[in-house]
């Protein structure tokens, strides 16, 4: 039959080969070139003088998270690179129309902090050291149990934390609730409390929760009538197990960590709440783990190279140790605040934008480290969720 005048017949397929590494040969170490990679052809740009803009829209983009880490010290050009293109992916439609053209005005002074101290960081400091030498799946549950004990002391009544206590004497484990059912914007939530002839009941659709199939004690967040941030309740176990759990996928880290689902109903009651650090208990808890998470995964990602599993470039180990650094400094941090809410968030936006980076660039060999890497760098905040928090606080600032 022949082609049709308006469909040209398309041109032959060219033949193309790949050379894979042979399984017993080790990564070779990636050439030290700008990131993220580029074609071979570079691609075309105009001359510095035909720039009406003092600045383009990526680096603009990317503005709020550099000012935030350049609180560390000055990013290595490598980061800069993958903040632009992390930035410029992640716009959405509010944001590229709300962009302004030029660099925002840098703030004076620091606002307001108060105390907030990490009393079991000698023990997490242990595990991390043990990350770093034997990689993150033989520890990746005492290091989260780690955080558990974080909630406790921090947000607990004596009560609450005293049956807490109780429990993990009997074998049951504090599992943090937070991704729902209903999607990221706590407006679409289906996990809700509510008052129903003067009972309070909680619906709860809960996704993606660490070991969340298991029996446990819940900590589970949901949205309450008029409230802008998320309601904390404890679920013990008696009440868990009449919830239907499922576990969700094939496990990560070498079979060391299972992701799962829980729903159901219950009825609860006003002593069960968290009330200890007021409305923003969520966001004081992920700003003291975040930055020790951060330094996990960074910790991995340095013992995987050494492993011979992930090609570690001189650019990417730049990123790589900034971020590393950065977070052990902010892991020090004994204060909270809005700005340094916002710096946590940026650690753990750069760290994910490096492992994305690593995964895309043909740097991880096995496939279940790459699922592995890109898994992680959702966990305790993906890229889009911590952009968008550091453009709203941008904006509230």
């Amino acid at each position: 039959m022949s082609a049709s005048p308006l469909r040209p017949t398309p041109p032959a397929r060219v033949a193309r080969t790949t050379r894979l590494t042979p399984p017993t040969a080790r990564l070779p170490m990636m050439p030290d070139t700008a990131l993220p990679d580029t074609p071979d052809t570079p691609a075309r740009t105009f001359p510095a003088a035909a720039h009406a803009d003092a600045a383009d829209l990526p680096t603009l983009a990317a503005q709020p998270v550099r000012e935030r880490l350049a609180a560390f010290g000055a990013p290595p050009a490598a980061l800069d690179a993958l903040l632009r293109a992390g930035a410029t992916r992640l716009l959405d439609s509010d944001m590229i129309i709300a962009q302004p053209r030029a660099h925002a005005a840098a703030r004076a002074a620091e606002r307001a902090t108060t105390p907030l101290r990490y009393e079991q960081s000698a023990q997490t400091e242990a595990v991390l050291e043990q990350i770093a030498h034997e990689g993150l799946a033989p520890h990746f549950k005492p290091f989260m149990r780690g955080f558990s004990h974080v909630m406790s002391a921090l947000f607990l009544t004596p009560e609450q934390d005293a049956k807490v206590q109780a429990y993990r004497a009997a074998g049951h484990h504090l599992r943090f609730l937070m991704s729902d059912g209903g999607g990221p914007a706590l407006a679409g939530w289906r996990s809700t409390v509510r008052v129903e002839h003067g009972r309070t009941r909680l619906a709860i659709d809960k996704v993606w929760g660490i070991e969340a199939h298991r029996e446990s004690i819940g900590l589970v967040a949901v949205r309450a009538p008029g409230a802008f941030m998320p309601a904390a309740y404890l679920v013990w176990p008696e009440q868990y197990r009449t919830l239907e759990r499922a576990a969700c996928g094939e496990p990560f880290l070498e079979g060391g960590l299972q992701l799962g689902n829980v729903r159901g109903e219950i009825e609860t009651t006003p002593e069960d709440r968290l009330r200890i650090g007021g409305p923003n208990v969520f966001n004081k808890y992920l700003t003291i783990v975040r930055p020790y998470f951060v330094r996990a995964l960074m910790a991995h990602v340095g013992w995987l190279a050494r492993e011979g599993r992930l090609a570690l470039s001189p650019a990417h180990e730049s990123v790589r140790r900034f971020v590393a650094d950065a977070a052990r400094a902010q892991s020090r941090s004994s204060v909270y605040g809005a700005d340094v809410v916002q710096r946590v968030l940026a650690l753990k936006f750069a760290a994910n934008e490096l492992l994305g980076d690593l995964v895309r660039g043909g740097a991880v060999r096995r496939f279940d480290d790459q699922r592995d890497l890109l898994a992680l760098s959702k966990m305790e905040g993906s890229a889009y969720r911590c952009y968008y928090e550091i453009r709203m606080g941008t904006k509230r600032a």
